[in-house]
């Protein structure tokens, strides 16, 4: 197996192993370096780069806008909807317009929104152990 299928493989079982709510942290994090690969790229004025590093950060903000719950998270999803398309909006114009200078908001805002869902992971991580610990003290009772 080569060292590209081998790292392929880890990938796809990591991503399967890795709960709902840490997903979008991690989509995030896989835009984040595409986005500023490309602003690099066109920066170096490496074309075919651009043009990889601007597709992929296009699927991930596809995978995002995909795993909105409209009927579960309502105003939040339709938010992030409207975010989503302005940074796919942007995403294009600079990539067009081979202005780099134009995703430094879409990173500095993704990277925001890194931050923002890191946190509630951990939040979330934190009370699904402390309701595992009551439960398992309760049964033992």
């Amino acid at each position: 197996m080569s060292y590209q299928k081998s790292g392929n493989a880890y990938q796809t079982t990591s991503v399967l192993s890795t709960s709902r709510e840490q997903l979008v942290p991690l989509l995030y994090e896989h835009l984040l370096v595409s986005l500023r690969r490309a602003s690099k790229q066109i920066q170096s004025g490496d074309i075919e780069g651009k043009a990889a590093s601007v597709e992929k950060a296009t699927a991930i903000l596809y995978e995002l806008m995909g795993s909105l719950d409209f009927d579960a998270d309502g105003e939040l999803a339709s938010r992030l909807a409207s975010l989503y398309t302005y940074f796919l909006k942007e995403l294009n114009e600079a990539s067009c317009s081979l202005k780099a200078r134009r995703l430094d908001p879409l990173i500095e805002m993704v990277g925001s929104l890194h931050e923002s869902w890191v946190e509630a992971v951990r939040i979330v991580s934190e009370q699904k152990r402390a309701e595992a610990v009551e439960t398992s003290a309760g049964n033992t009772a």
